[in-house]
């Protein structure tokens, strides 16, 4: 790894450097983390706009996924989805820490139903292969490479398009032997934060209140906030508020919205609440944290 920088942090347009109108360059990014990632300052949460399949083929490095922490090293694999919210650990990464990665946005598969493929990688954003598998996925990826460099194809974006559709269903052929393994090997308790953790991802936005949640889950109030509290020593709240928190960390940073917008992005009723709200837990304003004082 060339320096700290150099993570896997994606927006397909920073990734662009040739900043033009090749559909192609602009849907579909195929590189490694030491030679084609932007300079980006990584000591805020950033959101991912793209799918995301990379494959840590030496080093290792922690990286928070939506609020769960996964430790990433050789041979481990990372499928990042739209929306989902990444965080470095920068003083737990090595120097070696290489991942060779491809990304695309929705727009270039629109075209085919994945769906069910892509509900399904949610399960297990971060996990390790066998060897076998993962030759396999880079003999795969040095497939994609070579194609993905001859421009001159009569018809280049549709070749890359079904070249990429096939490799999207082989990885997962692959992966879910280890995303139906994964249910057997849980505890009910690990099942049971695996649930709560995916509702507070899906609503935290919108809704605030243990009520809610408890409602979801066929348990009283009272009773998910002691379960959750002895399970993961915080509340439901302060895991409701932290997830607002870093959806705001990422949105000020990754984002040009406005203050306002984000407040009500977030819910909140005014720019103002969701000023206080953010300073209570951060010790700054938003604007203060937008303009880098800190």
């Amino acid at each position: 790894m060339k320096n700290q920088t150099d993570l896997p942090i994606i927006n397909i347009s920073i990734l662009n450097k040739k900043n033009d109108d090749n559909y192609l360059r602009n849907n579909f990014v195929l590189s490694d983390t030491d030679t084609d990632l932007p300079e980006i300052v990584l000591n805020y949460p950033t959101i991912i706009d793209a799918i995301f399949f990379g494959i840590c083929v030496k080093g290792y490095g922690k990286l928070n996924i939506n609020l769960n922490s996964y430790e990433v090293v050789e041979d481990s694999i990372i499928v990042l989805l739209p929306g989902t919210i990444l965080q470095c650990n920068l003083e737990e990464v090595s120097d070696d820490f290489l991942i060779y990665f491809l990304t695309f946005s929705d727009e270039f598969i629109k075209e085919f139903d994945s769906t069910d493929v892509f509900m399904s990688l949610k399960e297990a954003p971060c996990f390790k292969m066998e060897k076998e598998e993962i030759k396999t996925l880079l003999e795969i990826y040095s497939v994609l490479q070579e194609k993905f460099v001859h421009e001159d194809y009569a018809f280049h974006k549709e070749v890359m398009q079904y070249a990429l559709l096939s490799a999207i269903y082989e990885f997962y052929s692959i992966y879910k032997k280890y995303i139906l393994s994964v249910p057997e090997n849980l505890s009910k308790e690990s099942e049971f934060e695996r649930t709560f953790f995916n509702l507070i991802f899906m609503y935290y936005g919108t809704e605030r209140k243990t009520q809610f949640y408890a409602d979801k889950l066929f348990l009283t109030p009272k009773y998910l906030s002691a379960k959750v509290k002895a399970l993961t020593n915080k509340t439901v709240n302060e895991w409701i508020d932290e997830s607002v928190v870093l959806k705001s960390k990422a949105l000020l940073k990754s984002t040009e919205l406005t203050i306002q917008e984000i407040s009500f992005s977030l819910n909140f009723s005014d720019a103002s609440s969701f000023g206080k709200f953010f300073k209570k837990y951060t010790g700054m304003t938003p604007v203060e944290y937008r303009k880098g004082k800190f």
